[in-house]
């Protein structure tokens, strides 16, 4: 039998969303430090090929993150409009 579900009162903790987004971020975080990678900061990366870019570092696929988080040098990053990956970089320098 299911009990009865007051509306009225607040939810003990944060609502879904709000956890949601903390754990999409804690995830984010951990797979930046795994990778070695300034996600989420303005950078200069230097590709193979004298590819020089700037702006900041994201992930191509933001919606698939890797169920665990791991170095992987297969990893889809961005900047701009440009798609690449860790094996491409020459050298990367964190501007801020």
């Amino acid at each position: 039998m299911q009990g009865e579900i007051n509306f009225d009162s607040p939810a003990p903790g944060p609502d879904g969303l709000t956890a949601w987004r903390q754990e999409r971020e804690r995830q984010f975080r951990a797979l930046a430090r795994a990778n070695g990678l300034p996600l989420g900061h303005p950078c200069r990366v230097e590709l193979r090929g004298d590819v020089l870019l700037e702006g900041e570092l994201r992930l191509a696929e933001v919606d698939l993150l890797p169920p665990e988080i791991q170095r992987d040098l297969n990893l889809r990053l961005q900047i701009g409009r440009c798609i690449f990956t860790p094996r491409e970089i020459v050298s990367l320098v964190r501007l801020d």
